[in-house]
């Protein structure tokens, strides 16, 4: 008896999600005997007219999608109930056209994939939803506000459709069948009731997957030969959560500093949100390499040598570290004493990440 076809719909919007999404992809063409058809559409792209990203999946050699497409975040002078009437339009067209069976999202807020999994029920194909991990949401959950969320989810139906959901956290709305989890064991209880899957190092690691990272890196017009010989690589927080250690610059700046009077190569890799090359000025203290803001942090990850110490802050970036890399010391800056930060120690301590709260105490 021949199986039947699934075909899947993967819908990412960040870096991490395409990743996870492509990552996915290949395993479940290895092991699906062509009983597998997918297709990848980028949704929510502020950068529609050069996105590495999306160039890069096009010249994927080994790629396991038979389409990749990009659909548009809203543009300068163009009004959001303009822009949401043409990208229904388009997303209703091409599910008609493909009819997927299963549709996987890294996040189930965002509207395109709400959309696509109520017109498929509106056409009668039934498809299961899909969360692929987005990192920290998953294990912190979202910080809920009653009457906030009360009044979003309210103006949000009044302007998508009565369709949509307003989950308590990402993954755990009913759209969802599946959770796809690097931790499944310490996901947040929302992701609990989901039928739970877990994404293995081994699929991050496909040369494959590699090969996709030297065409996003080559996109950016980043040379990766050098991140092999790092010993330290220093992930720069958020510019809004900069502002809120006290001395930060001053303190990083004499951090690489000092490693470079030990011989220790160095990288960078800012946040990003982070808009100059190296505003922090860190290749004037010694950093050997500074990694485009733009580039996942997960897409260096197979790169790095086992001795390379990665540090950082609050994020996803260090917590898929440990997930994909776990030989790998991994060291994150939290302060106790600061309310938002102090809530995620236990968090980051139970993924094996060790943590102090100077940075100058980061690097063993």
């Amino acid at each position: 008896m021949i199986a039947e076809t699934v075909k899947t719909l993967y819908l990412p919007s960040t870096p991490l999600n395409v990743l996870v999404s492509c990552a996915v992809a290949v395993h479940q063409q290895a092991i699906s005997q062509n009983n597998e058809q997918a297709q990848l559409w980028l949704i929510d792209q502020k950068n529609s007219e050069n996105n590495p990203y999306f160039n890069a999946l096009q010249q994927w050699q080994n790629s396991p999608f038979e389409e990749v497409y990009l659909f548009s975040a809203e543009q300068k002078g163009q009004s959001k109930l303009q822009h949401r009437r043409e990208i229904f339009a388009e997303l209703l067209q091409a599910v008609k056209d493909l009819r997927p069976t299963q549709v996987a999202v890294g996040s189930d807020r965002r509207v395109e994939f709400q959309y696509v999994m109520q017109s498929l029920k509106q056409i009668k194909q039934p498809a299961k939803g899909l969360y692929l991990d987005d990192g920290l949401y998953s294990y912190a959950g979202r910080p809920q506000h009653v009457i906030k969320d009360g009044i979003n989810t309210l103006l949000k139906k009044i302007a998508y459709g009565w369709w949509w959901q307003e989950p308590k956290t990402v993954g755990a709305s009913n759209w969802i069948n599946q959770a796809w989890l690097f931790a499944p064991n310490k996901a947040v209880q929302q992701l609990q009731g989901k039928d739970l899957v877990s994404l293995e190092q081994d699929w991050f690691k496909d040369e494959k997957i590699v090969e996709l990272s030297h065409l996003v890196a080559k996109q950016l017009q980043f040379d990766v030969s050098g991140l092999i010989a790092l010993d330290v690589m220093i992930l720069i927080p958020h510019p809004n959560n900069i502002k809120k250690i006290p001395g930060y610059k001053k303190r990083i700046q004499q951090l690489v500093h000092q490693l470079k009077k030990q011989e220790k190569k160095v990288g960078i890799k800012y946040h990003p949100r982070t808009e100059a090359n190296d505003f922090l000025g860190l290749l004037d203290f010694g950093a050997s390499v500074v990694v485009p803001s733009q580039l996942a942090f997960e897409f260096c990850l197979p790169l790095f040598s086992k001795n390379c110490q990665i540090v950082g802050d609050i994020g996803t970036a260090l917590l898929s570290c440990k997930w994909l890399r776990p030989e790998l010391k991994v060291c994150a800056v939290l302060d106790e004493n600061e309310s938002f930060q102090e809530k995620y120690i236990t968090l980051t301590q139970s993924m094996g990440i060790r943590v102090t709260n100077q940075i100058e105490k980061s690097v063993a």
